[in-house]
C-alpha cells in the first residue's frame, strides 16, 4: 500500500514569485493536489 505525506501552505506571491515557489516545492518531491485561495496542498509519497 503507498503511503503519502501531506502539507498545507500559504502562499500569498503573485506571478513569477508563486511560480518560483511551487517549483521549489516540485523539486524536493512535492505534488501539487488543490489550491483555496492562497493556500496550497501538497503531497509525496513516503519511500
Amino acid at each position: 500500500m503507498k503511503r503519502f505525506e501531506y502539507k498545507c501552505v500559504w502562499i500569498a506571491g503573485m506571478g513569477e514569485t508563486t511560480a518560483r515557489i511551487l517549483n521549489s516545492y516540485g523539486q524536493e518531491g512535492w505534488e501539487l493536489v488543490e489550491t483555496c485561495l492562497f493556500w496550497h496542498y501538497f503531497k509525496r509519497q513516503l519511500d
